[in-house]
């Protein structure tokens, strides 16, 4: 489980259990689970959903409200959001289940309910919210049950708000409906055969759902029931053309849904692939093929959550570089992206305290991170006054009385 250094010890501690049990006998909205995050898919961190996680579906919204959890103690905080400045106002702060638990999160396209995975608990917890100052209310139940060990961290939900997905860091992947009068989600049932999947995001236009594997490297596509979420491991799975990149966290689609993109914790680099929207090339829609490899700017920089937006014509890859709590400065880079390449070396916004969850406003001017390591969340300008392509902007706390233990993680914003 991560401490307040966030998902970088969460992941390397249960792939180092995991590996040890081996060797004794694997939107009208915006979200990031952390998120699973891609201009125009669901997503990392929470997502991260534009993802998302963390942790993203297309969307029209405004993103008027946003969400954060808050890993450390076991809380999820709501803020409003002012679409001219990006600035973000503090509303409150709920129990989501256990404390080191909190991680993806997503809202229903119209905002009208607010999904949390605990990954200490096995709960995806649920909300109702206040459209008017994002305050959340649980539903009764609170919860549902994802599984005794399953591990829930990250989800993704469709652009009509019918079908959720969970991955579950134990190893599975999760199907719900989603009840679009009341928000309850109700399971359709679980996949297997994965290590440690996290990244999970929603191809724009096919019926194909992607999550990444943290512990092998492996990004599987699959197809899903359109009415149950029900998944299909119909697709031959990809891996970076980088042998050694096998740590990967959230995934972007670009705005084309014809390339994909992770990045590699450990390795501190990029990986693109192309997404076959035809099967022509390699037989199926929605298929992958490993395409390139790019550094970031240090190969320290733990990047988690990614995103992708389109600002004054010119389409951007952002990843949220944790870096080393007491050592390397966390900083979010930016890439020009064209097709399934990036200008290197990236454009770099530093310091931020240990960003974890990133994701994009539907304006695609403002880019938020859940900045684990002081409680935080970080607001930075595309092509601000800085005169460059990202420009680090002012921080927020996540909790009143503000509590630099927190442990922000996943970020989405909605409505």
């Amino acid at each position: 489980m991560a401490t307040e250094q966030g998902i970088r010890l969460a992941f390397s501690g249960r792939t180092a259990l995991k590996n040890i049990v081996r060797l004794i006998p694997a939107v009208v909205i915006i979200a990031a689970t952390l998120f699973t995050l891609s201009c125009g898919s669901s997503g990392l961190l929470s997502p991260v959903s534009n993802s998302v996680t963390p942790t993203a579906t297309p969307t029209t919204a405004t993103g008027a409200l946003a969400f954060v959890t808050n890993y450390n103690d076991g809380m999820v905080s709501s803020f409003t959001r002012k679409i001219s400045t990006g600035a973000l106002t503090h509303t409150g702060q709920v129990s989501a289940g256990a404390k080191k638990g909190p991680r993806g999160v997503v809202a229903s396209p119209g905002g009208s309910h607010l999904y949390v995975a605990n990954i200490n608990d096995d709960r995806i917890y649920e909300y109702s919210i206040n459209s008017t100052n994002g305050t959340l209310t649980a539903l009764s139940p609170a919860y549902v049950s994802n599984g005794s060990g399953t591990e829930p961290d990250e989800l993704a939900i469709n652009s009509a708000g019918t079908l959720l997905w969970v991955t579950g860091a134990a190893g599975t992947v999760t199907s719900y409906t989603v009840d679009t009068t009341t928000g309850r989600i109700t399971s359709a049932g679980s996949i297997s055969g994965f290590n440690t999947p996290f990244g999970i995001t929603l191809h724009p236009t096919l019926a194909v759902l992607y999550v990444s594997d943290t512990s092998t490297g492996l990004i599987w596509p699959m197809s899903y029931d359109t009415s149950t979420g029900a998944l299909t491991k119909n697709f031959t799975a990809a891996h970076s053309t980088d042998v050694n990149a096998n740590t990967p966290a959230a995934i972007a689609i670009d705005s084309a849904g014809d390339s994909l993109f992770i990045a590699d914790q450990v390795l501190g680099e990029v990986s693109s692939f192309s997404i076959d929207l035809t099967g022509a090339t390699c037989g199926q829609a929605g298929c992958l093929t490993p395409a390139f490899t790019f550094q970031n700017s240090n190969v320290n920089d733990v990047p988690i959550g990614v995103a992708m937006a389109v600002n004054a014509g010119v389409e951007y890859l952002f990843t949220a570089n944790q870096g080393k709590s007491g050592g390397l400065a966390g900083s979010v880079s930016s890439f020009q992206a064209s097709g399934t390449t990036v200008v290197t070396p990236p454009t770099v916004a530093s310091p931020y305290n240990g960003p974890a969850g990133l994701v994009v406003d539907p304006q695609k001017v403002f880019v938020y991170t859940a900045d684990n390591f002081d409680g935080t969340v970080s607001r930075s300008t595309i092509n601000g006054s800085c005169a460059s392509s990202l420009c680090l902007g002012p921080t927020v706390s996540t909790e009143n009385p503000h509590n630099a233990s927190s442990g922000p993680f996943g970020i989405a914003l909605a409505q």
